[in-house]
């Protein structure tokens, strides 16, 4: 559950659930509201043909798979500590005044469903799911962890909060360890329920559903604090389908966030036996089938990491249509002999694809493919904005490219679009190249002569690290350090309260009187040494829920003197309002520092805070300095114990 901050609530809070009338399961229809407590521990005083209280739960999940359709309000509430090894199925849709819930309750850890990892093993599968709340679980050891797949058109309404999901394979463009690429014929489980690729949690569609261009399957759906490791996909919206009226069928999945996703080491079809079969890891999060989507705040770490024929990618973007991925971390995705090795893959059939803000590192191919190598393809309004690029395309032996457009050559489309704003490092090689970048316009790409700071990936619980500090404004424009660390939130936190923070992400400040002068929160980037540096980013809202929004601005403090950077017109803050999930550029281009210098990224509320939740994760870039530019190393560290994100790049041959 979200407190209003975009942070999960401390797991205690989840055990003051209060008794319910007993209602037997061999009931033939159940009242809207039902509880159903599960519990296969051995103290738990379960039993199966029990009253499914919390006094006296079912054990396993086959009293609740024999429900044949869930009604609105029910809540499936499986007990913190548990573990299964079981499929758990249910059917039916709540209302958005009624959602059914699944999740946990009790204290300890997340409720785990792990399998034996069989090709036909699913931990959770929901058919037709709509207006379903799912939260605090732990899924792996499967082909999917969580499946939703549907039947019919017309859904609303998913809601996915705090799911660990590990080790789930087996399933490769429908072929299987027992159904090897080489032998032609589809996996028949994979089949019947249309398993493209394996996945943590998968969206998909029964292969006979057919709509136009007017209808979708599945309309409003958010994932947030989403931990997946060493699965295939991760994260899939997987709909290969064309429309009836022959539509690309970019209006399957609409409405779609993805806010704290932590995707790393998807590793899934590395062992022998899956190379042996043919299968490969080709992504980590698919995204394909989709209009107007969101991801932000989210990190994928060594992903896409072992070897596939037909190329790899951490994410693969196709039909698609109004996607904007801000500020996020795509690091490190490693050599494995394959093709691609990118970040991003923009594959076939986009439209209006904007990457905003985001950090590119150390990944083996290009931070960014964009690629017109299918018949009937197009790719139109694609913008690379405010982004950094850090030595990507290392592992290519004709120079580096952080991003890379290619086409088919004649008859084939044309992409369209900008690249422009970005701050780059690269070892050798160009910065953009391809066979048709005459289309997309190139504008103040600028590069660095040294290792830029991106705010997220050097995020530290130690005050100063890596030229970072935290502070809050303790009356109006003084302005301290935060003196405490929080390492128990999602991404860990520097609090001044748990209602006023700073995070790897997001800036919370405290509420105050409208209008605000004090209760402001910062990040701080201190000059190591004397030179020019840019700064590039985006701030928006990363919680667009409402509120009575916040102001962003940005200061130079050179000893006592302060210097007012960002907006541009002087003395005044920018305006963010509650909804605004797209922002504002916060670039500013030569500004002389000296060592010691601070640049304050600052944020104040408008007011009350709720809702307030501010993403800005700034890049500051020395473009020429007093001291010769750092040569970037080409391996990435693993992600951080705490904070959740990579915090360096170290030495090679490690």
């Amino acid at each position: 559950m979200d407190d209003g901050h975009g942070r999960i609530l401390p797991r205690s809070l989840f055990g003051a659930l209060t008794a319910f009338a007993l209602i037997s399961f061999n009931t033939a229809a159940f009242a809207n509201g039902t509880k159903y407590f599960i519990n296969s521990q051995p103290d738990s005083s379960c039993s199966d043909s029990g009253p499914h209280t919390e006094a006296q739960p079912w054990c396993s999940f086959g009293p609740i798979n024999r429900i044949q359709v869930m009604s609105p309000g029910d809540e499936v509430l499986l007990a913190r500590g548990a573990t299964w090894d079981q499929q758990l199925t249910l059917t039916g849709s709540g209302t958005p005044t009624l959602p059914i819930t699944l999740s946990a309750y009790g204290k300890g850890a997340n409720p785990r469903i792990l399998r034996d990892q069989a090709t036909d093993d699913i931990c959770i599968l929901l058919n037709d799911p709509g207006s379903w709340n799912i939260e605090h679980l732990e899924v792996g050891n499967a082909s999917v962890g969580i499946l939703l797949h549907f039947n019919q058109l017309s859904h609303q309404n998913i809601a996915i909060n705090d799911v660990f999901a590990h080790d789930n394979k087996g399933i490769w463009s429908k072929f299987s360890r027992e159904y090897p690429v080489s032998a032609g014929i589809p996996d028949p489980f994979a089949a019947a329920l249309n398993i493209n690729l394996s996945a943590g949690i998968l969206f998909n569609i029964a292969p006979n559903l057919s709509f136009d261009s007017s209808q979708y399957v599945l309309k409003g759906i958010s994932l947030t604090n989403i931990r997946g490791a060493h699965n295939l996909d991760s994260v899939s919206f997987d709909a290969e389908t064309t429309t009836t009226d022959g539509n690309d069928g970019h209006n399957t999945f609409q409405d779609v966030v993805l806010n704290g996703l932590l995707l790393t080491d998807d590793d899934g079809h590395a062992d022998s036996a899956y190379q042996a079969a043919g299968l490969g890891c080709s992504d980590s999060l698919r995204l394909v089938g989709m209009t107007n989507v969101t991801l932000i705040d989210s990190v994928l770490y060594d992903e896409a990491a072992c070897h596939t024929a037909s190329g790899t990618a951490a994410v693969i973007i196709a039909r698609v249509q109004n996607v904007n991925l801000t500020n996020n971390i795509f690091f490190g995705v490693p050599t494995t002999e394959s093709p691609d090795e990118t970040a991003v893959d923009l594959e076939f059939s986009e439209s209006q694809v904007n990457f905003l803000g985001n950090l590119f590192a150390a990944n083996a191919g290009p931070g960014v493919e964009i690629l017109n190598i299918h018949p009937y393809d197009h790719t139109t309004g694609v913008d690379l904005a405010d982004n950094t690029f850090l030595n990507n395309a290392f592992s290519l032996s004709s120079g580096g490219v952080s991003i890379w457009e290619n086409s088919a050559g004649s008859g084939f489309a044309t992409p369209f679009g900008s690249v422009r704003n970005s701050v780059y490092t690269q070892a050798s090689g160009a910065f953009f190249e391809g066979n048709d970048t005459g289309s997309i316009t190139q504008l103040n790409n600028i590069s660095a002569t040294s290792f830029p700071n991106y705010a997220a990936e050097q995020f530290s619980p130690i005050q100063g690290l890596h030229q970072w500090r935290y502070m809050y404004e303790v009356s109006p424009a003084h302005w301290t350090d935060i003196q405490g660390y929080s390492p128990s939130d999602y991404n860990g936190a520097w609090e001044v309260s748990p209602e006023q923070y700073v995070s790897a992400f997001a800036l919370v400040p405290a509420s105050c009187d409208a209008p605000c002068n004090t209760g402001g929160v910062a990040r701080v980037w201190v000059a190591p040494y004397s030179g020019t540096v840019d700064i590039r980013g985006r701030v928006l809202k990363s919680d667009a829920q409402g509120g009575t929004g916040v102001f962003a601005q940005i200061n130079l403090v050179s000893g006592r003197n302060v210097s007012h950077l960002w907006p541009s017109t002087l003395g005044r803050r920018q305006s963010i309002a509650g909804t605004d999930q797209v922002g504002y550029p916060a670039n500013v281009n030569n500004i002389e520092v000296r060592a010691g210098d601070m640049i304050r990224f600052e944020v104040n509320a408008n007011g009350q805070n709720f809702y307030d939740t501010v993403s800005w994760t700034p890049s500051v870039a020395y473009i020429s300095t007093l001291r010769p530019g750092i040569r970037l190393p080409p391996r990435p560290v693993r992600v951080a114990q705490q904070g959740h994100t990579p915090t360096s790049i170290e030495k090679p041959g490690r």
